[in-house]
Order: C-alpha cells, then structure tokens, then sequence
C-alpha cells in the first residue's frame, strides 16, 4: 500500500510524463513549474527536472525501479487490446500509462516493445500473437 506521499509522487510523475500542467508544490506558491527530461538515452525509468517560474524551486521527478516480477503474458496481451482500442493501457503493478514503441520487422510483421517508465519493465511482442494465428 503506497503512502500519501508516494501517491502525490506518483501522480506529479504521470503528469510530466504526459507533458501536463504541473503547480508547484511549495505552500503559498502555486507557480507553473518548467518540466525538462534528463533521462538518459538507455534509462528504463524516466527522470524530470522541474523548475518553478516564480520562485525558481526545483523539484526532482523520477520513477521508482522495480523490474521484478516482470509482466505475465495475459498481462502484456491486455495492454496490446487496450492499445488496439485507441485507449491509454496502464502498467498492471503501477497504473502507469505504458508507451508502445513500433520496432522494425523486415518481415513486415507487427513487433512492439511496450514500456513502463516509472517501474522500468518492458517487454517486446509480436502482434498477433502466435497463438491467434490458429
């Protein structure tokens, strides 16, 4: 069970990484905060820097590693319906939205790598899977 604080963490984390307005969090202030990724290209999780317009509070906005125990299958085949729906899949153990990456396939068959940014698991699939193929 997360506590407040995790919670609020959480959800400011969500928020950069859907590019959304973020307030600052110093009491009194209510600033807009400038959001800048400082996530390194081979990162599993994402990190932010925010910086507050009014009274230059910065803020550190990352997600928390966690790649254990990785996503199930009905776990990753339930994101893929999700996606095929025009819907935002969010990670089973988190409820972070999860981003599919199209990877090239020289086969011209579907292959997607799905990511979670907060807890850095991933997983690569091909659509459809194998077995609705039968």
């Amino acid at each position: 069970m997360l506590s407040e604080q995790e919670r609020e963490a959480h959800r400011r984390f969500v928020q950069a990484l859907q590019h959304e307005h973020l307030i600052c969090a110093r009491p009194g202030c209510g600033g807009a905060m400038e959001i800048a990724d400082q996530t390194p290209h081979a990162a599993r999780i994402k990190t932010y820097e925010a910086t507050c317009e009014r009274c230059h509070a910065a803020e550190k906005i990352a997600g928390r590693e966690q790649a254990s125990p990785p996503w199930d299958l009905a776990s990753i085949t339930m994101m893929a319906e999700v996606h095929l729906l025009h819907e935002q899949p969010a990670c089973p153990y988190d409820e972070t939205p999860i981003t599919f990456i199209s990877l090239p396939n020289p086969r011209r068959k579907a292959r997607y790598r799905l990511l979670c940014y907060y807890c850095g698991r991933h997983a690569e699939m091909n659509w459809p899977p194998p077995e609705a193929k039968r």
